[in-house]
C-alpha cells in the first residue's frame, strides 16, 4: 500500500473509532441511565479524580447553573457525591460513588487491562510514534471544540 492509501486508510479507521467511540458512549449512557454529557462527567471524575463543579465545568463547556444541574441529577441517582476539598476550607469536590464504580466495573473494567495487552506487541520506538500521533489528533480536536464553542452565539445575544 502506497503513502497515499495509507493515509486514506489511516483517515477512514480514525472516522470508523470515532464512531465506535460515540456508539459505546451512547450505550453505557442508556445502561447507567444518564444522559451523553452526564456519562462525560463521570468519565472525568472517575479517570482524572474528584474535581470541582467548575473545573468540571469547563472541561465540559457548561455554564455553572448547567453544572449545578448536573451534579444535583447524578447525586439524586448516587452516582456522584460532594465532599469538602481538604486543600480548600469552602470548596466542594464533585467524587464517584462506590454505587458509580459498581455499576461500571463490570461494563468496562476490563478495557484498560485489554488495551495495554494489545501493546505489548510494539516496540518502545513505535509506541513513541503511536504516542505522538494521539497526541496530535488529541490538540488537534480539541482546538476545533474550541473553535466551535467561540463561534457558538448564547440563545439571548441580539443579532
Amino acid at each position: 500500500m502506497g503513502r497515499d492509501e495509507l493515509l486514506v486508510a489511516i483517515s477512514a479507521t480514525m472516522a470508523d473509532i470515532q464512531a465506535a467511540h460515540d456508539d459505546r458512549d451512547r450505550l453505557l449512557a442508556d445502561r447507567l441511565g444518564v444522559g451523553r454529557t452526564d456519562l462525560r462527567c463521570l468519565d472525568a471524575i472517575v479517570r482524572h479524580g474528584p474535581q470541582t463543579a467548575a473545573d468540571l465545568g469547563r472541561t465540559l463547556h457548561l455554564t455553572r447553573g448547567s453544572m449545578t444541574t448536573l451534579v444535583d441529577r447524578l447525586e439524586r441517582q448516587d452516582l456522584v457525591e460532594r465532599r469538602p476539598d481538604p486543600d480548600h476550607g469552602r470548596r466542594k469536590l464533585v467524587c464517584p460513588t462506590a454505587e458509580l464504580i459498581d455499576r461500571i466495573a463490570p461494563l468496562v473494567g476490563h478495557l484498560s487491562d485489554t488495551a495495554h495487552a494489545e501493546l505489548t506487541d510494539y516496540t518502545d520506538r513505535q509506541l513513541a510514534v503511536v504516542a505522538r500521533f494521539l497526541d496530535t489528533t488529541l490538540a488537534r480536536q480539541r482546538s476545533i471544540v474550541d473553535g466551535l464553542a467561540i463561534m457558538e452565539a448564547p440563545c439571548d445575544a441580539a443579532p
